[in-house]
């Protein structure tokens, strides 16, 4: 019976993966250990990105759902733009509100210190709770969640009715969430300790908070008593306001905006939500970028698998393409096999991805120990979408591994395949170096693109643009490699029989040997860059410790305690025998913008004519003009706010202090750098700034940009000249320990303070840097691990593949010593070259992290270190690898005799 047409392209399609499904059970029983390495590889970089994916995602849903249970129903919210405002705003808004407003909030937001238990120690890990001071009777009708409950042991009488005899309103009344409870190890009716300042202040734990989201760690008082108790008299931090239904929000803020001081400013809580998640963007992105490593190193991995198979199934493809096979099918049956190596990646890696992301949220936490988020555990969140998503990068990873190789396959001549010889035409066809002069252009050309949304995309776009012209070289680099040998091997190795045969190999049959080592570059030179970029960075915060700790011992007061050290006790410090010298910090925070996080303030003892005395600058401090006020910012803030040194802006610091502030209102076009401080405020002629810009210095430790003020400068402003931390240079022969206890004789008080010495300080912070890059250290770790994998593989399926050739050699008089030998070397040479070609790559990428991607999402610089140490000991790790995979390969390879080695060429 004559088959229909459709029935004969059923039958034809049925037919061509039949013999499509034969060749890949071929290269799986072929080269098992290849294939298996290839799709391990796939699917540690699926789980990796898929697993970070997950950890970033679920940290940042609970984080908003924590920011929704305080924020409640609240549809704008008015802002201190340094610590706090004074409540008579409020008192204004809430006597006469503006049209549209239908409930007003108050709220005073602190950061408790609570004090440790004596009984474990002076060691023992400092605490701290976030405390929220609402006005009970305003809040319930905009964030219902932060009500708080009476506990049983502490009265029956109901919080939520607000009675007379309620505890919630008792001057030591607190009430904590489960979260807060256990992490605290406290129950109701308990005493919590915290510290205000250097003054221990015992509360009383009332009740709980049943509202907040689960595992957030919360306490709430009631505004009045912590106002009292909590030395904050007439200061709030934030108003909730929300509105009536239909009313119009833009009038609204216009009427609110128009009544606010300039240290208030209008926001929403999307917008906080939204500022707050970007605190962690650049950190989370970078990881997943990081991540990304071993998924790239997997499709080279593929690459060089499909590689190394088409060469060995030249023959049957060419066979093939006599018989009938159209150049489709055969660029099709190469093809498939790529996908079927990245099916079964993508598979074992959502799997594993999953698993993953679980152990690391119960270990590091939802930041992966990068300190933005303060909860300790958080519950994973599935997106299906999402692991779905990576799943079909996995399999698009084996495509495009796949893909060069299937068209230097199917390009082939089927009649000149067949040919003893054609497989280095083939693998040759793989060099291309107009695809390597073009994807160099276009990563120095994506190198000039300004960051996209503040992320350096195009700097990561070009990193895989390089990374690609890298391996499309190596064909040329091993094949120049190989010329450059055997131009010597006549003269100098015919001696030595087995260097001869191994550099004759090399310079004969490059294609091949380059296949083999597309891996072996990937992952060394990725590799490379990470450690350089780890290590510049780790010096370059090393180095700036030992600028910013010049003094012999440093204290802190515990928590919130901005005005702790007094003007009488910062003079019982220096007059302190033993103390030669005192300088007095403290920090605080503003806003200059309401779309961008908070900026640290550095009120400090600045000279203008000596600067550099107390900040690290990265240059030359200008002369501050006698009608200004000098100020020094940070890296962050040239990049964030378009700042330069000899610009003037405008600050909200004094009470007097002008509406116009850097980025308070967004302007309609790009502002001119030197017209940033003259910013229009709501339709008002412009303000000119009161502080200069005198130079830049470089701080590691505020990503958000900080601003550095004369402690002077300060005191004539606010009139507060209180401070929260101090540097003390000892006198010759005063120890650390003996000046501490001086001190704390003569005002016991100080007792409380966190003593350290510079050492201490520079240790305590290399460590959080450690932990902070932990994970980039692991994700290094498997990226030299795959590249271990795939060498001892290429070498394993190669010494196999050519056991034949080694009968041939063993038959003319070629011993098997020296056969181990050949291969042992064969391999060196060719690792030894991957190596340096990688390194070489992973430099050039290096320093697009350091001078691109750093800079575009950190926004500060650091000195280039390389860790040469490092390198050679990954870089001898490799050759060493390679040349004990093809011993051990040998010994399969030549285990059966001569004769059956030979038998197929009879």
């Amino acid at each position: 019976m004559r088959l229909s047409p459709a029935g004969s392209d059923t039958a034809r399609g049925l037919e061509t993966l039949r013999w499509w499904g034969w060749l890949a059970k071929g290269q799986w029983l072929d080269a098992p250990g290849r294939t298996l390495v290839a799709i391990v590889a796939v699917a540690i970089g699926v789980a990796l990105a898929l697993a970070i994916h997950l950890v970033n995602a679920s940290a940042l849903e609970e984080f908003r759902q924590a920011i929704a249970t305080v924020n409640g129903d609240a549809h704008a919210q008015v802002r201190a733009t340094a610590e706090t405002f004074d409540e008579q705003v409020w008192a204004d808004l809430a006597r006469s509100p503006p049209p549209g407003l239908s409930a007003i909030s108050p709220v005073l937001e602190l950061e408790l210190v609570v004090q440790a238990d004596s009984s474990s120690g002076s060691e023992a890990r400092a605490r701290s709770v976030r405390v929220l001071a609402i006005d009970p009777f305003a809040a319930a009708a905009v964030t219902p969640g932060l009500m708080p409950q009476v506990g049983e042991r502490a009265t029956p009488d109901d919080a939520s009715a607000g009675g007379a005899e309620s505890p919630l309103f008792d001057a030591d009344a607190v009430f904590l969430s489960q979260a807060a409870l256990d992490d605290l190890g406290l129950q109701v009716g308990q005493t919590l300790p915290v510290r205000v300042g250097l003054k221990p202040v015992p509360l009383r734990i009332a009740g709980t908070v049943p509202g907040v989201a689960p595992g957030q760690r919360l306490a709430v008082m009631d505004l009045g008593s912590a106002q009292w108790r909590l030395d904050r008299a007439g200061r709030l931090s934030r108003i909730d306001l929300r509105l009536e239904p239909g009313a119009d929000a833009n009038a609204v803020q216009r009427a609110v905006e128009a009544r606010l001081p300039a240290q208030a400013t209008w926001t929403t809580p999307e917008a906080s939500a939204q500022r707050m998640s970007n605190v962690s963007r650049a950190y989370r992105v970078n990881l997943s970028v990081l991540a990304c490593v071993a998924l790239f190193t997997g499709a080279f991995l593929v690459f060089a698998t499909m590689a190394l198979a088409v060469a060995r199934q030249q023959g049957e493809l060419a066979l093939l393409g006599v018989l009938g096979a159209s150049q489709r099918q055969r660029l099709g049956a190469v093809l498939a096999q790529g996908v079927l190596l990245g099916v079964l990646g993508a598979a074992l890696g959502t799997a594993a991805g999953i698993l993953l992301a679980r152990a690391l949220l119960a270990t590091v936490g939802g930041d992966l120990g990068g300190g933005y988020f303060n909860r300790a555990q958080t519950t994973l969140t599935l997106e299906p979408l999402s692991v779905l998503g990576f799943a079909l990068i996995g399999v698009m990873v084996g495509v495009l591994g796949a893909l060069a190789p299937a068209w230097a396959a199917a390009r082939a001549a089927p009649a000149q395949a067949l040919r003893s010889g054609s497989v280095e035409d083939t693998l040759a066809a793989l060099a291309s170096p107009r695809a390597v002069i073009g994807l160099l252009l276009i990563g120095v050309g994506l190198l000039w693109l300004p960051p996209i949304a503040d992320l350096p995309i195009g700097a990561y776009v070009a990193i895989a643009a390089w990374l690609c012209a890298g391996i499309a070289c190596v064909p040329l680099i091993t094949r120049l490699a190989g010329r450059v040998l055997g131009a010597f091997a006549d003269r100098l190795l015919w001696r030595l029989p087995a260097a001869w045969l191994a550099v004759t190999r090399l310079a004969q049959s490059p294609g091949t040997v380059a296949a083999g080592l597309a891996g072996v570059v990937a992952a060394f030179a990725l590799a490379c860059a990470m450690a350089i970029m780890v290590s510049s960075f780790r010096t370059s915060v090393a180095q700036w410790l030992d600028a910013v700790l010049p003094a012999d011992l440093y204290a802190r007061a515990p928590g919130s305690g901005g005005l702790a050290l007094d003007p009488a006790i910062q003079q019982a410090i220096a007059g302190t025998p033993g103390v030669a010298r005192a300088d007095f910090l403290r920090t605080a925070e503003i806003t200059l913008d309401a779309r961008q996080p908070p900026v640290a303030l550095l009120i400090r003892d600045i000279d203008a004519g000596t600067p550099w005395r107390h900040l690290p600058l990265t240059g030359t401090s200008l002369p501050v003009p006698d009608d200004a006020i000098g100020i020094w910012i940070s890296e962050p803030m040239l990049d964030r706010y378009r700042l330069a040194p000899g610009m003037r802006i405008e600050l909200p610091i004094g009470g007097d202090a002008p509406r116009a502030v850097v980025g308070s209102r967004p302007p309609a076009a790009p502002t001119p750098l030197n017209d940033i401080g003259r910013t229009e405020v709501q339709g008002t002629s412009a303000v000119q700034g009161r502080f200069f810009i005198a130079g830049v210095w470089r701080d590691y430790a505020r990503q958000h940009g900080a601003l550095a003020l004369s402690a002077h400068d300060w005191a004539r402003l606010t009139g507060e000249r209180g401070a929260s931390d101090v540097a003390l240079w000892l006198t010759p022969g005063t120890h650390a320990q003996q000046a501490i206890d001086a001190l704390v004789r003569s005002r016991p008080e100080l007792a409380a303070m966190q003593w350290r010495s510079a050492g201490d300080i520079r240790a305590l912070s290399l460590r959080i840097f450690d932990r902070s890059f932990a994970v980039t250290y692991v994700l290094e770790a498997i990226a030299i691990g795959v590249g271990l994998f795939g060498v001892a593989t290429a070498c394993a399926g190669d010494a196999l593949a050519r056991a034949r050739e080694f009968g041939m050699l063993r038959h003319v008089g070629v011993q098997r010593r020296q056969l181990v030998a050949q291969l042992s070397i064969e391999a060196a040479l060719g690792v030894s070259v991957a190596v340096l070609w990688g390194g070489l790559i992973g430099a050039a990428i290096g320093w697009v992290l350091i001078d691109r991607v750093n800079p575009q999402s950190f926004h500060w610089t650091m000195d280039m270190h390389w860790p040469l140490g490092l390198l050679a000991g990954s870089a001898s790790a490799l050759i060493a690898a390679s040349v004990l995979a093809a011993v051990l390969a040998s010994r399969a390879a030549l285990g059966q005799g001569p004769l059956n080695a030979v038998r197929q060429d009879w």
